[in-house]
């Protein structure tokens, strides 16, 4: 503890010191010197405590060794390794266009897509949303064996319907581990499969859920049951509400791009009437 005080002491008396004209000397590497007012951008220094005591010794050490770093690659480099000038514009040329194209976009983008849009794009690409696995809807539930009820959610759950969906909510709500009602949006199967102990394969469990409509396995703790309300197989047109955001996004994207090229357009041609650039080859 006593060094922790000692430490923060000596930092409050570097802060107290950047405040006169001669600013306090951290490291210095190859004639390369590091001042305590080099980190008033990148530290907190206002508020000292033993975290800010820690990031400046951090930062120094890791300052020192990319000077010593730095330093072997000059000595140990070719001239042509070391020509990294064209590399370090090209990187600052590109950082900056896409700034610029960001900040362009947040300014002009419409971000309102209508339904008829998300429909047309739907229905003119169906070969975009062929599904790569079977989409279920089915509800899911997790119970450990001992529950008094087992028998009746178990038996609910066979025979899930409109009539009885309240009833089983509302059980599982009390006993049950995990209740998942997917039968209002589409999942892929293996969703499902993940939720079930380990041990069967992924097409002995779609089969045996496309035959019964109901799945169930139990490990030493828990049983499981599942009930099927729908199912696509492999390689069907994935339903439009399943797909929906996914088009949004698509939209949303193509708009980005032609603003972009937009941004390039205007900004090409308004170079070229200024006569701020010229082209001489035709």
């Amino acid at each position: 503890m006593n060094k922790i005080v000692g430490i923060i002491i000596l930092i409050l008396a570097i802060c107290s010191c950047s405040k006169r004209s001669n600013d306090t000397l951290l490291a210095e590497a190859y004639g390369k010197k590091l001042y305590l007012s080099d980190l008033a951008d990148i530290l907190p220094l206002n508020d000292i405590d033993t975290d800010s005591v820690s990031a400046v010794s951090t930062y120094t050490s890791a300052w020192v060794r990319r000077q010593l770093m730095t330093k072997k690659a000059e000595e140990l480099l070719d001239e042509k390794q070391k020509n990294v000038m064209a590399e370090i514009e090209d990187y600052r040329s590109s950082l900056l266009i896409y700034r610029l194209e960001q900040d362009y976009i947040f300014q002009n983008i419409d971000t309102v897509v209508e339904k008829d849009e998300i429909e047309n794009i739907y229905k003119e690409n169906k070969e975009l949303f062929i599904t790569q696995s079977a989409l279920v809807k089915a509800t899911y539930i997790k119970i450990q064996n001992e529950t008094p009820e087992i028998g009746s959610i178990k038996k609910m759950c066979m025979g899930l319907n409109n009539e009885n969906v309240k009833q089983i909510e509302d059980l599982c709500m009390m006993y049950a581990e995990k209740y998942d009602s997917f039968d209002s949006e589409w999942i892929q199967i293996y969703e499902l499969l993940r939720l079930l102990p380990p041990g069967i394969s992924g097409d002995e469990f779609e089969k045996t859920l496309r035959a019964n409509r109901f799945y169930e396995t139990k490990d030493a703790l828990y049983s499981y049951f599942i009930k099927l309300q729908s199912i696509l197989p492999k390689g069907s047109i994935s339903p439009l509400e399943k797909e929906r955001e996914k088009i949004r996004a698509i939209i949303l994207n193509k708009r980005k791009r032609e603003l972009i090229r937009e941004l390039e357009e205007k900004t090409y041609n308004a170079g070229i009437g200024n006569k701020d650039a010229k082209i001489y080859i035709k």
